[in-house]
């Protein structure tokens, strides 16, 4: 067997202890969030998946259902079974055009719209909550550091899908 030659910063050992993965950081911080997120959105009936949903059509409302997906980074089946959560809810409608009947286009209700001024105001308390006793630098410093991270793995995922097609 090959020995690996590779470099890290720590020994592979270090970061079996999880106080030292970022991945496992950025879990438990996911997961804290969209609990004291939902606390609030529950009270309209909002889980904390719809709110993904939500929080980027209240952005560009009427995207395409493909679109939306790439935005909230999830697989399209699994935003199809949103959406339809969301439908029923009355949050959304879907419409195809009559261009390209390929195309589903989503676009938020009267009501949906309406629950953006309520909702926003929760996320921001939220945001208040997780960066107390941070300066605005410290903030800045650590939403910049975890695009990084975005974007490094990013570019390691979009090496996965080619591969896996290789494969097939």
């Amino acid at each position: 067997m090959a020995k690996n030659t590779q470099t890290f910063r720590h020994p592979a050992e270090y970061y079996t202890n999880p106080e030292n993965s970022i991945g496992y950081l950025a879990r438990i911080v996911f997961r804290s969030f969209s609990r004291l997120l939902e606390r609030g959105t529950l009270t309209y009936d909002v889980s904390a998946g719809q709110w993904r949903f939500l929080r980027q059509l209240w952005r560009e409302d009427g995207i395409t259902q493909r679109e939306l997906s790439e935005r909230v980074g999830m697989r399209e089946p699994t935003t199809v079974v949103a959406l339809k959560g969301l439908e029923k809810a009355g949050f959304i409608t879907r419409k195809k055009t009559s261009d390209d009947r390929r195309k589903t286009f989503i676009h938020l209700t009267p009501h949906a719209r309406k629950l953006e001024l309520i909702l926003a105001p929760m996320n921001a308390e939220v945001h208040e909550i997780a960066t107390r006793g941070m300066t605005d630098e410290e903030v800045e410093t650590l939403q910049a550091l975890m695009r990084r991270v975005i974007e490094n793995l990013a570019d390691e995922t979009a090496k996965l899908s080619t591969l896996s097609d290789i494969k097939a």
